[in-house]
């Protein structure tokens, strides 16, 4: 699989594929099934004839699949076999560069062209073939699946509860949920950051040479220069923390969050760049503060119960409590104090009873 996505970058493919590693591991699982089915239904090499079926043979069906699902993407039949070349060298590399292995590579090396040569032509046969009016209501099909997936995916983003950052290998942000810019940019709107991105492209596309101009991005490091340090260390490789606490005022207001950085996952390197989500423990922090201010030996009196404060002075106890808790006292009076300070009331509760 590395030697695949090797090739893929080295030759621009990648640009057009997926960008989690279980894509490819998929691919790379599916050809390896044709190649055990074909050495189990062929005792030499597979040949075919004029008259040979591409399209009921074990060996063709993961190209036919394959046809079908890049053909609704919108993948040219050009483009799919040009990476599939790469696919093929890769397993020949395999034969020919792994030592110590009692077999004849020549044979296996023939083996292995002709059932990707049965692949090709099963494929090319499952793209050419069916109505065209039938392969554009696919394509169609497809477009919408895509979009609500993207929506999808973009309705979860905008979700997420605390700030999220998509910081793209320049350091601009490419991308920012409703959280991070009620935090950081009070006029952004649901989703205005990332369809405001898209219609910026489209306006700034030069005519002449049909290519876009870059848009004026926000740098992470201008709006959120407290974080400006740990940003530039993590892109170089230095950072040695990925999750700390980090205190700021924003707007005047003092906040304490938890952060948490770390790259995007795509092998394929067109989104390389960091994922940075702030979590707001201001609240949570300012807690803790007041549970410890009760904590520890608390210095009484004995006699008359008062508590002695951090500067000496004296309280009485619910005075005490009251300025280092939430607490509030409501006065009364229990039975003993009542027949101790107040007899007369206590004989009259008697009488009653």
């Amino acid at each position: 699989m590395e030697r695949i996505l090797h090739y893929a970058e080295k030759t621009g493919y990648s640009v057009y594929t997926s960008t989690l590693k279980e894509a490819w591991r998929l691919s790379i699982s599916g050809l390896s099934k044709s190649l055990i089915s074909a050495s189990k239904e062929f005792d030499d090499l597979p040949e075919f004839s004029p008259e040979f079926d591409f399209t009921s043979t074990s060996i063709a069906s993961f190209g036919i699949m394959e046809a079908q699902r890049h053909k609704e993407r919108g993948i040219s039949l050009a483009m799919f076999l040009g990476l599939f070349k790469y696919y093929r060298q890769a397993y020949i590399d395999l034969i020919e560069e792994t030592p110590n292995i009692p077999i004849d590579r020549k044979f296996y090396t023939q083996f292995i062209n002709r059932v990707f040569d049965i692949i090709e032509i099963s494929l090319c046969v499952e793209w050419a073939g069916g109505k065209e009016d039938k392969h554009i209501l696919n394509m169609q099909k497809s477009n919408r699946e895509m979009t609500n997936e993207k929506n999808k995916y973009l309705t979860i983003f905008e979700s997420f509860p605390s700030p999220v950052f998509l910081i793209g290998l320049d350091g601009t942000i490419d991308n920012m949920n409703i959280f991070a810019a009620n935090y950081f940019n009070t006029e952004t709107v649901s989703g205005s950051h990332y369809y405001k991105a898209s219609s910026e492209e489209k306006n700034t596309i030069d005519k002449d040479s049909l290519t876009s101009k870059p848009s004026n991005k926000i740098v992470a490091s201008k709006l959120l220069p407290w974080l400006a340090g740990e940003l530039q260390a993590y892109m170089e490789g230095t950072l040695k923390k990925k999750t700390f606490i980090k205190k700021t005022t924003i707007y005047d207001k003092e906040y304490k969050f938890n952060v948490r950085i770390s790259s995007m996952l795509d092998v394929s390197h067109k989104f390389g760049g960091i994922v940075l989500i702030l979590e707001d423990i201001s609240k949570l922090a300012a807690t803790e503060i007041e549970v410890q201010q009760l904590r520890g030996i608390i210095p009484i009196c004995m006699h008359c119960k008062e508590i002695r404060d951090d500067k000496g002075y004296w309280n009485r106890l619910e005075n005490y409590l009251e300025s280092h808790s939430d607490a509030q006292f409501s006065h009364s009076i229990c039975d003993t104090c009542l027949e101790k300070f107040y007899p007369e009331l206590n004989d009259n509760k008697k009488d009653v009873l």
